[in-house]
């Protein structure tokens, strides 16, 4: 049945009906009665308002008839969070089932004392919406308490809902429309005998005072400072056989109250003077690894809350890092809240907790506010954390300047590393990276820094990934994956899943990616975050593109635009309409509207400080340009000539051929592909490495292949270089025709050398012998000797490529040395 309660232990004694209650709680549970809408059942310790309550709700959910019932929805108030606001937060999470609305998202960084109005709104939409029973179990003495009864009223005034407010005293709350009833007959006694394990959780539970305790917890109580107790096995993750049934004890003999489903808290009577050293044990039980924070954070928060208070400030400031898992993302929402609003009311302050929510507000997608927020702090880590916000909103640029700002430190941190690293994917520029990586799994090792070390090597996957490395890049995926499971970070988790089902898009396995991403897709939506939403949205594009349904394509363009504007993320929004602009429905999309496409995501790129995307954009603007006859072919050739540059300063050699090909056809309309590959993008082999088996290929391109004859190149002494223009095996010039083009080859020494001739051969496309060109090279001097070659259309005198190369000449003592670098078998 909807709505949780606890356990009415007795349900066969007293009254079973609503009929059987007495008239004022009748009056009170009938639907439309007159009853005023709120009941404050009162009675002193013992005199059983708690199982009076108890029974009330029940009746009130499982009434006979659908029309009679009520929703309970049950809020334990603790005496330290009796304030408007830390009643508000349980009872709107309670309303929405753990859903927080999007107003919320906005208020991780807005100041606390705006919270409690910004919270009743949402709470009587559901109460207006629906009949609910709101019970405040432990309403405090005292002005606290009035305080209470005066917000229950604003909640329900006009609604169908009620509230029951169980205290110990009745209070004086004028014009507060209540009805006040007194429980006088205590509850016959249970029993009281509980085995020796539940004797001393008792006792443990007495000295901590702490608010609400599970098993995982009561456990870490037990064990902590001391030796486990004997009969007690502990495996993994559970806590020790027992522990539940002796909370189940405790209960049953009235002991502890149920708070939520099995968790449980003291009743008021018997709370002892609180040990400051068994707080200090669980937080250090926690801080060292010895209990896991996802059982039980809510006892764990409330240390912090607790140590503020006492002055313990550096413990306090300590914690957070150690649950930041369960305070950031949407499932930690309100918990940060509750969190804030805690150290708040009780130190005048949230200062130790800005950079937390700071890294909460980003990881739902909002790093603008999350910047503003980190300004105001001053710290490595806080520094680090800007850098990674800026990520986030696509300032790649500043990102760089930002870690550039960080002074160096031994062992090196590796959240600089890492972060320096994916910012370098995100711009393309590889260069140095698997270095980076390398380096900072090693530092995160050092440090004893899990949560960096999985990110580490997330980023390594990526890495790989854009390397056309699919293979190894999946077992990296993987292994991060695992690794933030066990960390219980469902934002790594997501990210990876998205990670991976990017990776079955190059693999060309289409069905599994779709599979993959909108798993990914789940993930990103559990968390609260936009920007995840968006870039799996991207990558759900390019699944659909390479699978052919370009029309299932095209729509999640549109929505990972939207998302990715939202957040802002202006690398994400470049790349969403970049891939827009080359996805058109039928022809609908006229070439204006994408040339204003492809003009806004080159902005976006320059704004970010991605070169990768600007060179991609400049050739599809190429493309463009030249299909529809906007601009002079030569024009055009200058822009692919343009694009080319642009892949050749980033190390992008799969851009590179793209260019070149396109550049080549641009003359021979014949010959143009039919459009590049949404993949393409997502792929920049290594150095010296052809990207033909990495994505679909485009028009088979010839290549330059430079060969050195003479290797005892010495000063003053000539060795022969041959050069020929090798086509494609689908090259139209590889074609058995004798109908080739000729073609001029020209050398040009940029060092102390001659080179003869000085003037261009004629060649043609072939990689025959005869059909080739041979110049002599002659060094004036020892050293790296610079060669520039330069093949031209004989019949245009149209630049086809130019290649530069290096030879290393050593002095007439040193013998020979290996020829030519590998930058002579660059593409051509």
């Amino acid at each position: 049945m909807e709505g949780w309660l606890p356990e009415d232990l007795a349900p066969f004694d007293g009254p079973r009906e609503v009929g059987e209650l007495p008239d004022a709680l009748h009056v009170f549970l009938r639907p439309g009665g007159e009853s005023l809408p709120i009941l404050e059942l009162y009675g002193a310790p013992g005199a059983g308002t708690y199982q009076q309550a108890v029974r009330l709700a029940h009746l009130a959910r499982d009434a006979g008839e659908e029309t009679a019932r009520f929703t309970p929805c049950w809020v334990p108030l603790g005496a330290a969070g009796a304030t408007p606001d830390l009643v508000l937060l349980p009872l709107l999470e309670q309303l929405l089932g753990g859903r927080p609305p999007q107003s919320l998202y906005r208020l991780v960084l807005a100041e606390p004392a705006a919270l409690e109005e910004a919270l009743i709104w949402p709470c009587r939409d559901v109460l207006l919406q629906r009949r609910h029973l709101v019970v405040l179990d432990g309403l405090p003495a005292g002005a606290a308490g009035a305080d209470l009864l005066r917000l229950a009223h604003r909640l329900v005034q006009g609604t169908d809902s009620r509230v029951l407010a169980v205290s110990e005293a009745v209070h004086e709350a004028p014009k507060v429309p209540l009805v006040a009833y007194e429980v006088t007959d205590a509850p016959e006694s249970r029993t009281t005998e509980t085995s020796p394990l539940a004797q001393a959780l008792l006792k443990s539970l007495e000295r901590w005072q702490g608010y609400e305790v599970n098993a995982e917890v009561a456990t870490t109580l037990l064990t902590t400072g001391r030796r486990p107790l004997s009969g007690i096995r502990t495996t993994a993750r559970r806590p020790p056989s027992g522990i539940r049934r002796a909370l189940r004890e405790l209960y049953a003999s009235g002991q502890l109250q149920e708070t939520r489903q099995e968790r449980y808290r003291l009743r008021p009577a018997p709370r002892t003077d609180a040990r400051t050293r068994l707080y200090i044990d669980l937080a250090t039980a926690v801080l060292d690894g010895f209990t896991d924070p996802r059982d039980g954070t809510d006892a764990y928060v409330d240390l912090m809350t607790r140590f503020s208070r006492a002055g313990a400030d550096e413990v306090a400031a300590a914690l957070p890092d150690r649950l930041e898992h369960q305070l950031v993302g949407r499932q930690g929402l309100f918990r940060l809240l509750r969190l804030k609003q805690s150290f708040w009311h009780a130190t005048g302050d949230w200062e130790p907790l800005k950079l937390t929510a700071a890294i909460s507000a980003r990881e739902i997608g909002r790093p603008l506010p999350a910047l503003e927020t980190l300004a105001t702090l001053d710290s490595p880590r806080t520094t680090v954390h800007k850098a990674i916000a800026l990520r986030h909103a696509g300032h790649l640029r500043e990102a760089v300047a930002t870690l550039d700002a960080i002074p160096d430190s031994v062992p090196p941190d590796g959240w600089v590393l890492h972060t320096r690293a994916a910012v370098q994917c995100d711009m393309g520029e590889l260069r140095g990276a698997e270095r980076l990586l390398r380096s900072a799994v090693e530092s995160h090792q050092v440090r004893g820094d899990a949560q960096g070390e999985a990110w580490a090597i997330h980023h390594y996957g990526r890495l790989r990934m854009v390397r056309g490395d699919l293979e190894e890049a999946q077992k990296r995926l993987e292994a991060a994956r695992h690794m933030f499971m066990e960390l219980g970070d469902r934002q790594g988790q997501a990210w990876t899943e998205t990670e991976l089902g990017r990776n079955q898009v190059l693999f060309g396995s289409h069905a599994e990616a779709l599979h993959q991403l909108h798993k990914a897709l789940g993930l990103h939506l559990a968390n609260g975050d936009a920007r995840g939403k968006g870039w799996t949205y991207l990558y759900l594009v390019l699944a659909h593109d390479a699978s052919g349904d370009r029309e299932g394509a095209t729509p999640l363009a549109r929505m990972a635009e939207q998302e990715l504007s939202d957040v802002p993320d202006q690398l994400g929004h470049a790349w969403a309409q970049h891939c827009r602009a080359l996805l058109p429905v039928a022809g609908l999309a006229t070439p204006r509207t994408q040339e204003a496409q492809l003009q806004a995501a080159m902005g976006r790129f320059q704004q970010s400080g991605c070169r990768h995307g600007q060179a991609w954009n400049t050739l599809e603007l190429a493309n463009l340009w030249l299909g529809d006859g906007l601009i002079w072919e030569s024009a055009a050739a200058g822009l692919y000539r343009n694009a080319q540059r642009q892949f050749e300063a980033i190390g992008d050699p799969c851009g590179e051929e793209w260019a070149m090909s396109l550049r080549w056809s641009a003359f021979r309309p014949g010959s143009r592909p039919q459009g590049i590959p949404l993949t393409a993008r997502h792929l920049i082999p290594e150095p010296g490495t052809r990207a033909d088996n990495l994505t679909p290929s485009p028009t088979p391109l010839s290549h330059i292949r430079l060969t050195l004859l003479d290797d005892d190149s010495t000063p003053g002494t000539a060795s022969r270089i041959t050069l020929h223009v090798d086509p494609g095996p689908r090259h139209p010039w590889s074609a058995p025709t004798s109908d080739l083009p000729w073609l001029t080859a020209r050398a040009t020494p940029l060092t102390a050398a001659d080179v003869e001739p000085v003037h261009a051969l004629t060649l043609k496309p072939s990689s025959q012998d005869p059909d080739g060109a041979e110049f002599l090279f002659t060094p004036r001097r020892a050293g790296r000797h610079r060669l520039l070659f330069t093949v031209e259309d004989s019949a245009t005198a149209t630049v086809l490529q130019q290649v530069e190369t290096y030879i290393d000449v050593p002095d007439g003592e040193s013998g020979p040395q290996d020829a030519l670098s590998p930058e002579a078998l660059r593409r051509a």
